[in-house]
């Protein structure tokens, strides 16, 4: 086994713990609450899988930036949402059973999206569909769904350990993540001080500001949910994006390091979003008066 292919297995195993962990945290009917709520799915796949794609789109046509740059927008935003955020955005929303299965739900529709917006930029960057969509669907299966659902049906059969030891796998997959992580985007760094001119970091901050104001405008009117919503069509999962790229603009050296770079960006420009989420007081509980009872008749 190479390096290369040892950081990717590393790095498929944290996914796959972070995932199992948010599962393992979840109860029964999570998976399939957006199903009962058909109103907020249309809007979760609206934000995220057709107005960020289209916001990306307007960025990368309209805007002079490296075409690296310009990828990595365009095939971040057409990706679903990646399987570290959940816990972030349960943090912040504390909306858990939205979370897992908007995870879930998003993962399975892109399966679908993702080569029809392929097909649908094809007239803008010129690629052909280099990847079939079984290739799309195999790590979205191992690294999201399985795991996930594997996770909540441990919840359901084992309750009580999953709730010990599910800050715990998660722990272990986040640290497994940084260490695996880390290291490459310090070898990184020579391409990122390429990529960093003609507007590219604003470009990309602007881009993610736009975008959680999108989720957090669709999210409804409960605040929870656009929290989450905000979070999730922001932030998008960089490894389905690298796949895309590799197989379709494999001659694009800086295209990967470049959806590295709006990782980083997009996570620094939603820290006040995520403050400010976070400061929100508690919407006050409206006391109930007492009611008042005339005093008992005493009988003569």
């Amino acid at each position: 086994m190479t390096a290369a292919q040892l950081l990717s297995l590393l790095t498929e195993i944290s996914i796959i713990l972070i995932v199992l962990s948010t599962g393992m945290s979840g109860k029964r009917g999570d998976f399939l609450m957006l199903l009962r709520q058909p109103s907020l799915l249309i809007r979760s796949l609206l934000s995220m899988l057709v107005l960020a794609p289209l916001l990306a789109v307007v960025f990368a046509t309209s805007l002079r930036l490296p075409n690296a740059v310009r990828i990595a927008l365009v095939m971040m935003a057409v990706s679903p949402v990646p399987p570290f955020l959940p816990k972030k955005a349960i943090k912040v929303a504390g909306s858990q059973s939205y979370v897992i299965s908007l995870l879930a739900m998003s993962a399975l529709a892109s399966i679908v999206t993702v080569p029809f917006s392929l097909d649908a930029l094809d007239g803008l960057f010129g690629l052909s569909m280099g990847i079939p969509p079984i290739e799309i669907a195999k790590p979205l299966l191992k690294t999201v769904l399985l795991p996930l659902i594997a996770g909540l049906a441990l919840a359901r059969v084992a309750p009580g350990i999953c709730a010990s030891w599910a800050r715990i796998v998660a722990a272990v997959g986040t640290i497994l993540l940084a260490a695996v992580v880390v290291p490459q985007l310090v070898t990184l760094l020579p391409a990122f001080k390429e990529l960093v001119g003609d507007g590219a970091l604003l470009a990309i901050a602007a881009f993610a500001l736009s975008a959680l104001f999108i989720g957090h405008l669709l999210g409804g009117p409960v605040d929870e949910d656009r929290s989450v919503l905000a979070l999730c069509t922001a932030t998008r999962h960089p490894f389905i994006a690298i796949v895309l790229i590799q197989a379709n603009f494999a001659s694009e050296k800086l295209a990967v390091p470049a959806v590295f770079m709006a990782l980083i960006v997009t996570s620094v420009a939603s820290v006040p979003y995520v403050r400010m989420r976070k400061a929100k007081p508690p919407k006050p509980v409206t006391e109930v008066a007492p009611v008042s009872h005339p005093p008992a008749r005493r009988s003569a």
